[in-house]
Protein backbone atom coordinates (compact mmCIF):
# COMPACT_ATOMS: atom_id res chain seq x y z
CA UNK A 1 0.00 0.00 0.00
CA UNK A 2 1.22 3.52 -0.80
CA UNK A 3 2.45 5.69 2.02
CA UNK A 4 0.36 8.54 3.36
CA UNK A 5 0.87 12.08 2.11
CA UNK A 6 2.23 14.83 4.33
CA UNK A 7 -1.30 16.23 4.80
CA UNK A 8 -2.61 12.79 5.75
CA UNK A 9 0.21 12.32 8.26
CA UNK A 10 -0.61 15.70 9.82
CA UNK A 11 -4.29 14.67 10.10
CA UNK A 12 -3.26 11.37 11.71
CA UNK A 13 -1.00 13.19 14.19
CA UNK A 14 -3.87 15.52 15.12
CA UNK A 15 -6.15 12.51 15.65
CA UNK A 16 -3.56 10.93 17.95
CA UNK A 17 -2.99 14.20 19.77
CA UNK A 18 -6.69 14.62 20.62
CA UNK A 19 -7.36 11.00 21.55
CA UNK A 20 -4.26 10.65 23.73
CA UNK A 21 -4.94 14.02 25.34
CA UNK A 22 -8.23 12.60 26.63
CA UNK A 23 -6.44 9.42 27.67
CA UNK A 24 -3.94 11.50 29.66
CA UNK A 25 -6.78 13.30 31.46
CA UNK A 26 -8.40 9.97 32.38
CA UNK A 27 -5.08 8.60 33.66
CA UNK A 28 -4.46 11.77 35.68
CA UNK A 29 -7.85 11.42 37.43
CA UNK A 30 -7.15 7.74 38.07
CA UNK A 31 -3.65 8.16 39.52
CA UNK A 32 -4.04 11.51 41.26
CA UNK A 33 -0.88 12.80 39.55
CA UNK A 34 -0.41 15.23 36.69
CA UNK A 35 -0.06 13.30 33.41
CA UNK A 36 1.40 14.84 30.27
CA UNK A 37 1.45 13.19 26.85
CA UNK A 38 3.20 15.26 24.18
CA UNK A 39 2.31 15.93 20.55
CA UNK A 40 3.10 12.71 18.66
CA UNK A 41 5.99 12.01 16.28
CA UNK A 42 5.13 9.82 13.28
CA UNK A 43 7.46 7.50 11.37
CA UNK A 44 7.36 4.39 9.18
CA UNK A 45 8.86 1.21 10.61
CA UNK A 46 8.45 -2.56 10.80
CA UNK A 47 7.82 -4.93 13.68
CA UNK A 48 11.39 -6.22 13.28
CA UNK A 49 12.78 -2.73 13.85
CA UNK A 50 10.50 -2.26 16.87
CA UNK A 51 11.81 -5.49 18.43
CA UNK A 52 15.35 -4.21 18.03
CA UNK A 53 14.39 -0.96 19.82
CA UNK A 54 12.57 -2.73 22.68
CA UNK A 55 14.50 -5.89 23.57
CA UNK A 56 13.23 -5.81 27.18
CA UNK A 57 9.84 -7.01 28.49
CA UNK A 58 7.00 -4.68 27.57
CA UNK A 59 3.28 -4.32 28.01
CA UNK A 60 1.40 -4.67 24.70
CA UNK A 61 -2.17 -3.33 24.60
CA UNK A 62 -4.30 -4.18 21.55
CA UNK A 63 -7.33 -1.97 20.93
CA UNK A 64 -9.98 -3.12 18.47
CA UNK A 65 -12.62 -0.75 17.04
CA UNK A 66 -15.92 -2.45 16.20
CA UNK A 67 -18.30 0.50 15.71
CA UNK A 68 -17.74 3.74 13.85
CA UNK A 69 -14.30 2.48 12.80
CA UNK A 70 -13.08 -0.98 11.85
CA UNK A 71 -9.56 -2.00 12.74
CA UNK A 72 -6.96 -2.42 15.46
CA UNK A 73 -3.91 -0.66 16.80
CA UNK A 74 -1.23 -1.55 19.30
CA UNK A 75 0.24 0.36 22.24
CA UNK A 76 3.65 -0.44 23.72
CA UNK A 77 4.60 0.57 27.26
CA UNK A 78 7.80 -0.44 29.08
CA UNK A 79 7.36 -2.80 32.02
CA UNK A 80 9.07 -0.29 34.33
CA UNK A 81 6.53 2.45 33.43
CA UNK A 82 3.68 -0.04 33.73
CA UNK A 83 4.90 -1.03 37.20
CA UNK A 84 5.05 2.59 38.32
CA UNK A 85 1.49 3.15 37.10
CA UNK A 86 0.38 0.09 39.08
CA UNK A 87 2.15 1.35 42.23
CA UNK A 88 0.35 4.71 41.91
CA UNK A 89 -2.99 2.95 41.56
CA UNK A 90 -2.20 0.96 44.69
CA UNK A 91 -1.44 4.18 46.60
CA UNK A 92 2.36 4.14 46.94
CA UNK A 93 4.51 5.08 43.91
CA UNK A 94 7.69 4.59 45.98
CA UNK A 95 7.16 0.84 46.38
CA UNK A 96 10.05 -1.19 44.94
CA UNK A 97 9.20 -2.77 41.60
CA UNK A 98 9.35 -6.56 41.28
CA UNK A 99 11.70 -8.14 38.76
CA UNK A 100 8.66 -9.40 36.90
CA UNK A 101 5.16 -7.93 37.09
CA UNK A 102 2.78 -10.37 38.80
CA UNK A 103 -0.98 -10.75 38.27
CA UNK A 104 -1.81 -7.97 40.74
CA UNK A 105 0.37 -5.49 38.86
CA UNK A 106 -0.95 -6.59 35.49
CA UNK A 107 -4.54 -6.26 36.68
CA UNK A 108 -3.91 -2.67 37.83
CA UNK A 109 -2.22 -1.77 34.53
CA UNK A 110 -5.08 -3.37 32.60
CA UNK A 111 -7.61 -1.18 34.43
CA UNK A 112 -5.53 1.94 33.74
CA UNK A 113 -5.32 1.15 30.02
CA UNK A 114 -9.04 0.37 29.94
CA UNK A 115 -9.82 3.83 31.31
CA UNK A 116 -7.39 5.55 28.98
CA UNK A 117 -8.69 3.81 25.86
CA UNK A 118 -12.32 4.37 26.83
CA UNK A 119 -11.67 8.10 27.19
CA UNK A 120 -9.76 8.06 23.91
CA UNK A 121 -12.73 6.44 22.13
CA UNK A 122 -15.01 9.13 23.53
CA UNK A 123 -12.69 11.83 22.14
CA UNK A 124 -12.70 10.12 18.75
CA UNK A 125 -16.51 10.03 18.81
CA UNK A 126 -16.42 13.81 19.17
CA UNK A 127 -13.94 14.16 16.31
CA UNK A 128 -15.89 11.97 13.89
CA UNK A 129 -19.36 13.12 15.07
CA UNK A 130 -20.47 9.52 15.51
CA UNK A 131 -20.27 6.83 18.15
CA UNK A 132 -16.86 5.14 18.08
CA UNK A 133 -16.84 1.96 20.15
CA UNK A 134 -14.02 -0.35 21.19
CA UNK A 135 -13.79 -3.77 22.76
CA UNK A 136 -12.09 -4.06 26.17
CA UNK A 137 -8.33 -3.65 25.49
CA UNK A 138 -6.34 -6.90 25.36
CA UNK A 139 -3.07 -6.79 27.28
CA UNK A 140 0.02 -8.98 26.99
CA UNK A 141 3.25 -9.02 28.99
CA UNK A 142 5.92 -10.11 26.52
CA UNK A 143 9.59 -9.81 25.69
CA UNK A 144 9.81 -8.19 22.28
CA UNK A 145 13.37 -9.45 21.93
CA UNK A 146 11.92 -12.92 21.43
CA UNK A 147 10.12 -14.08 18.28
CA UNK A 148 6.68 -13.85 19.85
CA UNK A 149 3.83 -13.44 17.31
CA UNK A 150 2.01 -10.14 17.73
CA UNK A 151 -1.47 -10.48 16.30
CA UNK A 152 -2.03 -9.32 12.72
CA UNK A 153 1.23 -7.35 12.61
CA UNK A 154 3.59 -9.14 10.20
CA UNK A 155 7.32 -8.92 10.81
CA UNK A 156 8.39 -7.19 7.60
CA UNK A 157 5.20 -5.30 6.77
CA UNK A 158 5.56 -1.54 6.99
CA UNK A 159 3.50 0.09 9.75
CA UNK A 160 3.12 3.58 11.16
CA UNK A 161 4.69 4.26 14.54
CA UNK A 162 3.33 7.16 16.62
CA UNK A 163 5.65 8.03 19.50
CA UNK A 164 4.38 10.00 22.53
CA UNK A 165 6.51 11.32 25.39
CA UNK A 166 4.84 10.26 28.63
CA UNK A 167 5.37 12.11 31.92
CA UNK A 168 3.58 11.27 35.19
CA UNK A 169 4.42 13.53 38.12
CA UNK A 170 8.09 13.11 39.05
CA UNK A 171 7.98 9.33 38.61
CA UNK A 172 7.72 8.63 34.89
CA UNK A 173 9.51 10.41 32.04
CA UNK A 174 9.47 7.92 29.22
CA UNK A 175 7.91 7.07 25.86
CA UNK A 176 4.78 5.24 24.74
CA UNK A 177 4.30 3.92 21.20
CA UNK A 178 1.17 3.45 19.12
CA UNK A 179 1.41 1.11 16.12
CA UNK A 180 -1.10 1.18 13.22
CA UNK A 181 -1.29 -0.73 9.98
CA UNK A 182 -1.29 1.45 6.86
CA UNK A 183 -4.85 0.32 6.03
CA UNK A 184 -6.25 1.42 9.39
CA UNK A 185 -4.24 4.66 9.35
CA UNK A 186 -5.67 5.47 5.91
CA UNK A 187 -9.19 4.79 7.18
CA UNK A 188 -8.68 7.15 10.12
CA UNK A 189 -7.41 9.87 7.83
CA UNK A 190 -10.25 9.40 5.34
CA UNK A 191 -12.78 9.70 8.15
CA UNK A 192 -11.12 12.79 9.57
CA UNK A 193 -10.78 14.54 6.20
CA UNK A 194 -14.31 13.56 5.15
CA UNK A 195 -13.22 12.01 1.82
CA UNK A 196 -15.19 8.77 2.05
CA UNK A 197 -18.47 8.33 0.17
CA UNK A 198 -21.46 9.99 1.84
CA UNK A 199 -23.50 6.78 1.47
CA UNK A 200 -21.12 4.94 3.80
CA UNK A 201 -21.49 7.41 6.66
CA UNK A 202 -23.50 5.93 9.56
CA UNK A 203 -26.78 7.66 10.24
CA UNK A 204 -26.00 8.87 13.75
CA UNK A 205 -27.82 11.97 15.02
CA UNK A 206 -25.43 14.86 15.62
CA UNK A 207 -25.74 18.40 16.86
CA UNK A 208 -25.46 21.25 14.40
CA UNK A 209 -22.96 24.02 15.13
CA UNK A 210 -25.82 26.35 16.13
CA UNK A 211 -27.31 23.74 18.46
CA UNK A 212 -23.92 23.11 20.11
CA UNK A 213 -23.32 26.84 20.57
CA UNK A 214 -26.78 27.34 22.06
CA UNK A 215 -26.34 24.43 24.47
CA UNK A 216 -22.93 25.78 25.47
CA UNK A 217 -24.55 29.12 26.30
CA UNK A 218 -27.31 27.41 28.31
CA UNK A 219 -24.69 25.41 30.19
CA UNK A 220 -22.59 28.53 30.71
CA UNK A 221 -25.52 30.38 32.32
CA UNK A 222 -26.58 27.30 34.32
CA UNK A 223 -23.12 26.72 35.77
CA UNK A 224 -22.33 30.41 36.18
CA UNK A 225 -25.21 30.83 38.62
CA UNK A 226 -24.34 27.49 40.27
CA UNK A 227 -20.73 28.67 40.76
CA UNK A 228 -21.93 31.88 42.42
CA UNK A 229 -24.15 29.91 44.81
CA UNK A 230 -21.34 27.48 45.65
CA UNK A 231 -18.90 30.35 46.20
CA UNK A 232 -21.26 31.97 48.73
CA UNK A 233 -21.87 28.64 50.44
CA UNK A 234 -18.17 27.72 50.80
CA UNK A 235 -16.90 31.29 51.28
CA UNK A 236 -14.28 30.48 48.64
CA UNK A 237 -13.70 31.73 45.12
CA UNK A 238 -15.28 29.30 42.65
CA UNK A 239 -14.61 29.35 38.89
CA UNK A 240 -16.42 27.18 36.34
CA UNK A 241 -15.23 27.57 32.75
CA UNK A 242 -17.20 27.71 29.50
CA UNK A 243 -18.21 24.12 28.62
CA UNK A 244 -17.02 21.77 25.90
CA UNK A 245 -20.04 20.22 24.15
CA UNK A 246 -20.02 16.72 22.68
CA UNK A 247 -22.32 13.78 22.01
CA UNK A 248 -21.68 10.56 23.91
CA UNK A 249 -23.44 7.44 25.14
CA UNK A 250 -24.18 6.21 28.63
CA UNK A 251 -21.79 3.30 28.11
CA UNK A 252 -18.94 5.63 27.20
CA UNK A 253 -19.68 7.81 30.21
CA UNK A 254 -19.61 4.75 32.45
CA UNK A 255 -16.20 3.81 31.05
CA UNK A 256 -14.93 7.33 31.65
CA UNK A 257 -16.08 7.26 35.32
CA UNK A 258 -15.39 3.70 36.49
CA UNK A 259 -14.75 4.67 40.10
CA UNK A 260 -17.60 5.73 42.42
CA UNK A 261 -18.46 9.39 41.96
CA UNK A 262 -21.17 11.77 43.10
CA UNK A 263 -24.15 11.76 40.74
CA UNK A 264 -26.78 14.49 41.02
CA UNK A 265 -30.11 14.04 39.22
CA UNK A 266 -32.05 17.21 38.41
CA UNK A 267 -35.60 16.76 37.09
CA UNK A 268 -37.59 19.62 35.57
CA UNK A 269 -41.21 19.72 36.74
CA UNK A 270 -42.49 22.92 35.11
CA UNK A 271 -41.41 25.07 32.18
CA UNK A 272 -39.23 22.28 30.74
CA UNK A 273 -39.87 18.55 30.60
CA UNK A 274 -36.82 16.37 31.10
CA UNK A 275 -33.89 15.68 33.40
CA UNK A 276 -30.11 15.90 33.46
CA UNK A 277 -27.23 14.61 35.52
CA UNK A 278 -24.27 16.32 37.14
CA UNK A 279 -21.19 14.20 37.81
CA UNK A 280 -18.53 15.25 40.32
CA UNK A 281 -15.53 13.19 41.32
CA UNK A 282 -15.60 11.63 44.77
CA UNK A 283 -12.49 13.54 45.80
CA UNK A 284 -13.99 16.92 44.83
CA UNK A 285 -17.19 16.09 46.70
CA UNK A 286 -15.23 15.30 49.88
CA UNK A 287 -13.47 18.67 49.66
CA UNK A 288 -16.82 20.47 49.30
CA UNK A 289 -18.23 18.55 52.26
CA UNK A 290 -15.17 19.34 54.39
CA UNK A 291 -15.45 23.06 53.65
CA UNK A 292 -19.14 23.06 54.54
CA UNK A 293 -18.44 21.28 57.83
CA UNK A 294 -15.55 23.54 58.81
CA UNK A 295 -12.92 20.80 58.45
CA UNK A 296 -9.50 20.94 56.85
CA UNK A 297 -9.98 20.65 53.10
CA UNK A 298 -6.48 19.31 52.36
CA UNK A 299 -7.18 15.98 54.06
CA UNK A 300 -10.91 15.32 53.66
CA UNK A 301 -12.46 12.22 55.18
CA UNK A 302 -14.43 9.64 53.25
CA UNK A 303 -18.00 10.38 52.17
CA UNK A 304 -20.25 9.14 54.96
CA UNK A 305 -23.96 9.92 55.31
CA UNK A 306 -23.35 13.31 56.99
CA UNK A 307 -20.95 14.43 54.27
CA UNK A 308 -23.24 13.17 51.52
CA UNK A 309 -25.96 15.27 53.15
CA UNK A 310 -23.66 18.31 53.09
CA UNK A 311 -22.84 17.77 49.40
CA UNK A 312 -26.55 17.30 48.69
CA UNK A 313 -27.30 20.69 50.24
CA UNK A 314 -24.55 22.29 48.14
CA UNK A 315 -26.02 20.72 45.00
CA UNK A 316 -29.49 21.88 46.03
CA UNK A 317 -28.30 25.47 46.35
CA UNK A 318 -26.42 25.31 43.04
CA UNK A 319 -29.36 23.79 41.16
CA UNK A 320 -31.80 26.29 42.64
CA UNK A 321 -29.66 29.25 41.56
CA UNK A 322 -29.20 27.73 38.11
CA UNK A 323 -32.96 27.19 37.76
CA UNK A 324 -33.59 30.87 38.50
CA UNK A 325 -31.15 31.91 35.78
CA UNK A 326 -32.72 29.52 33.26
CA UNK A 327 -36.14 30.99 34.01
CA UNK A 328 -34.81 34.41 32.99
CA UNK A 329 -33.40 33.35 29.64
CA UNK A 330 -36.37 31.11 28.75
CA UNK A 331 -38.91 33.80 29.80
CA UNK A 332 -41.00 31.28 31.71
CA UNK A 333 -41.34 29.88 35.19
CA UNK A 334 -39.08 26.85 35.58
CA UNK A 335 -39.40 24.52 38.54
CA UNK A 336 -37.23 21.55 39.46
CA UNK A 337 -37.55 18.74 41.96
CA UNK A 338 -35.08 18.63 44.87
CA UNK A 339 -31.87 17.22 43.35
CA UNK A 340 -31.16 13.59 44.21
CA UNK A 341 -27.52 13.13 45.24
CA UNK A 342 -25.84 9.77 45.57
CA UNK A 343 -22.34 8.35 45.54
CA UNK A 344 -22.10 5.34 43.26
CA UNK A 345 -20.25 3.78 40.35
CA UNK A 346 -21.86 4.67 37.04
CA UNK A 347 -21.25 1.14 35.82
CA UNK A 348 -23.86 -0.11 38.31
CA UNK A 349 -27.44 -0.06 37.02
CA UNK A 350 -29.50 2.00 39.45
CA UNK A 351 -32.81 1.12 37.87
CA UNK A 352 -33.19 4.46 36.07
CA UNK A 353 -34.16 2.65 32.89
CA UNK A 354 -31.52 4.30 30.70
CA UNK A 355 -30.01 2.15 27.97
CA UNK A 356 -26.25 1.90 27.54
CA UNK A 357 -26.45 3.12 23.94
CA UNK A 358 -28.73 6.09 24.74
CA UNK A 359 -27.33 9.28 23.21
CA UNK A 360 -26.45 12.04 25.64
CA UNK A 361 -25.16 15.56 25.23
CA UNK A 362 -22.10 15.96 27.41
CA UNK A 363 -21.06 19.39 28.71
CA UNK A 364 -17.64 19.32 30.37
CA UNK A 365 -16.71 22.19 32.68
CA UNK A 366 -13.46 22.89 34.49
CA UNK A 367 -14.18 23.42 38.20
CA UNK A 368 -11.73 25.42 40.32
CA UNK A 369 -12.19 26.22 44.02
CA UNK A 370 -9.55 28.57 45.44
CA UNK A 371 -6.57 26.24 44.90
CA UNK A 372 -8.34 23.29 46.56
CA UNK A 373 -10.09 21.84 43.51
CA UNK A 374 -8.97 21.91 39.88
CA UNK A 375 -10.98 19.22 38.20
CA UNK A 376 -13.88 18.53 35.86
CA UNK A 377 -17.62 18.59 36.42
CA UNK A 378 -19.81 16.98 33.77
CA UNK A 379 -23.43 17.74 32.89
CA UNK A 380 -25.33 15.09 30.91
CA UNK A 381 -28.53 15.92 29.03
CA UNK A 382 -30.56 13.35 27.03
CA UNK A 383 -30.11 14.10 23.33
CA UNK A 384 -33.82 14.64 22.62
CA UNK A 385 -34.23 16.91 25.67
CA UNK A 386 -31.15 18.92 24.69
CA UNK A 387 -32.60 19.66 21.25
CA UNK A 388 -35.93 20.57 22.81
CA UNK A 389 -34.17 23.05 25.12
CA UNK A 390 -32.50 24.67 22.10
CA UNK A 391 -35.84 24.92 20.29
CA UNK A 392 -37.62 26.47 23.29
CA UNK A 393 -34.81 28.98 23.89
CA UNK A 394 -34.63 30.11 20.27
CA UNK A 395 -38.40 30.55 20.18
CA UNK A 396 -38.29 32.59 23.41
CA UNK A 397 -35.51 34.82 22.07
CA UNK A 398 -36.81 35.22 18.53
CA UNK A 399 -40.57 35.29 19.10
CA UNK A 400 -42.86 37.78 20.73
CA UNK A 401 -42.15 38.97 24.23
CA UNK A 402 -44.18 37.15 26.90
CA UNK A 403 -47.59 38.64 27.53
CA UNK A 404 -48.07 40.30 30.91
CA UNK A 405 -50.77 38.92 33.15
CA UNK A 406 -53.95 40.97 33.55
CA UNK A 407 -52.89 42.80 36.66
CA UNK A 408 -52.43 46.29 38.04
CA UNK A 409 -48.89 46.40 36.69
CA UNK A 410 -50.14 46.73 33.11
CA UNK A 411 -51.04 50.34 33.85
CA UNK A 412 -47.34 51.01 34.56
CA UNK A 413 -46.52 50.47 30.87
CA UNK A 414 -48.58 53.47 29.76
CA UNK A 415 -45.61 55.77 30.13
CA UNK A 416 -45.96 59.59 30.40
CA UNK A 417 -43.81 61.88 28.27
CA UNK A 418 -42.34 63.76 31.27
CA UNK A 419 -41.38 61.51 34.22
CA UNK A 420 -41.36 63.12 37.66
CA UNK A 421 -38.35 63.03 39.99
CA UNK A 422 -37.95 61.50 43.47
CA UNK A 423 -38.24 57.78 42.54
CA UNK A 424 -39.43 55.17 45.02
CA UNK A 425 -37.52 51.94 45.55
CA UNK A 426 -40.07 49.84 43.67
CA UNK A 427 -37.75 47.56 41.71
CA UNK A 428 -38.42 44.43 43.83
CA UNK A 429 -42.14 44.73 43.08
CA UNK A 430 -41.67 45.13 39.34
CA UNK A 431 -39.02 42.42 38.89
CA UNK A 432 -41.51 39.57 39.26
CA UNK A 433 -44.17 41.02 36.97
CA UNK A 434 -42.46 42.97 34.17
CA UNK A 435 -40.08 41.32 31.65
CA UNK A 436 -36.49 42.42 31.98
CA UNK A 437 -36.48 44.48 28.78
CA UNK A 438 -39.44 46.53 30.02
CA UNK A 439 -38.29 47.06 33.58
CA UNK A 440 -36.10 50.08 32.93
CA UNK A 441 -38.92 52.02 31.26
CA UNK A 442 -41.44 50.97 33.89
CA UNK A 443 -39.12 51.94 36.74
CA UNK A 444 -38.69 55.40 35.22
CA UNK A 445 -42.43 55.83 35.58
CA UNK A 446 -42.54 54.45 39.12
CA UNK A 447 -42.34 57.86 40.79
CA UNK A 448 -43.69 59.26 44.06
CA UNK A 449 -47.00 60.94 43.34
CA UNK A 450 -47.75 58.96 40.16
CA UNK A 451 -48.25 55.36 41.42
CA UNK A 452 -51.82 54.70 42.53
CA UNK A 453 -51.27 52.85 45.82
CA UNK A 454 -54.73 51.27 45.67
CA UNK A 455 -53.49 49.17 42.76
CA UNK A 456 -50.85 47.43 44.86
CA UNK A 457 -52.39 47.32 48.35
CA UNK A 458 -53.35 43.64 47.99
CA UNK A 459 -49.79 42.45 47.38
CA UNK A 460 -48.76 40.29 50.39
CA UNK A 461 -45.71 41.40 52.37
CA UNK A 462 -44.02 39.07 54.88
CA UNK A 463 -43.00 41.00 58.01
CA UNK A 464 -40.27 39.41 60.14
CA UNK A 465 -38.91 40.36 63.56
CA UNK A 466 -35.22 39.47 63.66
CA UNK A 467 -33.94 38.98 67.20
CA UNK A 468 -30.39 38.26 66.11
CA UNK A 469 -28.08 36.07 64.02
CA UNK A 470 -25.11 33.82 64.46
CA UNK A 471 -22.93 31.96 61.99
CA UNK A 472 -21.86 28.49 63.10
CA UNK A 473 -20.04 25.62 61.48
CA UNK A 474 -22.06 22.61 60.47
CA UNK A 475 -20.19 20.37 62.90
CA UNK A 476 -21.09 22.73 65.78
CA UNK A 477 -24.73 22.72 64.71
CA UNK A 478 -24.73 18.92 64.70
CA UNK A 479 -23.62 19.00 68.35
CA UNK A 480 -26.66 21.02 69.47
CA UNK A 481 -29.02 19.07 71.75
CA UNK A 482 -32.18 19.86 73.71
CA UNK A 483 -31.28 22.37 76.43
CA UNK A 484 -28.31 23.85 74.55
CA UNK A 485 -28.06 27.66 74.52
CA UNK A 486 -27.23 29.26 71.19
CA UNK A 487 -25.77 32.69 71.87
CA UNK A 488 -26.69 35.36 69.32
CA UNK A 489 -24.40 38.14 68.13
CA UNK A 490 -26.85 40.86 69.28
CA UNK A 491 -26.89 41.96 72.92
CA UNK A 492 -30.12 42.05 74.95
CA UNK A 493 -30.51 45.83 74.78
CA UNK A 494 -30.16 46.11 70.97
CA UNK A 495 -33.44 46.93 69.15
CA UNK A 496 -35.07 44.16 67.11
CA UNK A 497 -34.82 44.50 63.30
CA UNK A 498 -38.14 44.51 61.40
CA UNK A 499 -37.93 43.24 57.82
CA UNK A 500 -40.53 43.45 55.06
CA UNK A 501 -39.92 40.73 52.43
CA UNK A 502 -36.34 40.52 53.71
CA UNK A 503 -35.68 44.30 53.55
CA UNK A 504 -34.96 46.29 56.72
CA UNK A 505 -37.74 48.86 57.22
CA UNK A 506 -37.84 49.57 60.97
CA UNK A 507 -36.56 48.71 64.45
CA UNK A 508 -38.37 48.14 67.71
CA UNK A 509 -38.54 46.41 71.09
CA UNK A 510 -40.16 43.11 72.06
CA UNK A 511 -43.42 43.33 74.03
CA UNK A 512 -46.12 40.88 75.14
CA UNK A 513 -49.68 41.68 74.02
CA UNK A 514 -52.68 39.35 74.66
CA UNK A 515 -50.36 36.43 75.43
CA UNK A 516 -48.53 36.90 72.14
CA UNK A 517 -45.14 38.35 71.38
CA UNK A 518 -45.14 41.66 69.52
CA UNK A 519 -42.75 44.42 68.53
CA UNK A 520 -43.27 48.06 69.43
CA UNK A 521 -41.82 50.15 66.58
CA UNK A 522 -39.34 52.73 67.85
CA UNK A 523 -37.60 53.77 64.64
CA UNK A 524 -38.39 53.85 60.88
CA UNK A 525 -35.40 53.20 58.63
CA UNK A 526 -34.75 55.44 55.61
CA UNK A 527 -35.81 55.53 52.78
CA UNK A 528 -39.11 54.24 54.21
CA UNK A 529 -39.38 57.34 56.45
CA UNK A 530 -41.90 59.83 54.96
CA UNK A 531 -41.59 63.56 55.53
Amino acid sequence: MNRLTAMQLDALAESGNISMGSAATALSHLLGYKVEITTPRLSYTTLEQIRASYPLPCILVRVHYHKGLEGSNLFILSDRDAGMVANMMMGDPDLPLPDELDDLYLSAVSEAMNQMMGSSATAMSEMFCRVVDITPPEMEYVNLGEDTPIGEFAENTEVIQIAFDLKVGDYIASQMLQILTLDFAKQLVDELLCVINEESLPEEPVLTADEADTLAEIGNIFMGSAATALSQLLAKQVNITTPRVSVSTLRQIREQFPEPCVVVTVEYLQGLAGDNLLIISRRDATVIAALMMGEEADSPADLDDIRISAVSEAMNQMAGAACTSLAEIFYRHIEISPPQTECRALGVDNGAGKKSDELLVKLSFRLQVNGLIDSEIVQLIPFVFAREMVKVLLEAMGGHEPQLPQSAFESLLELPQEPISAPLDCEPLLAAAVPRRRQEAALTYCQEGTVQLDLIRDIPVVVTGLLGRRTVKLKDLMAVTAGSVLELESTADVPVDILANGKLVARGEVVVYSNRFGIRITDIVEPWQRN
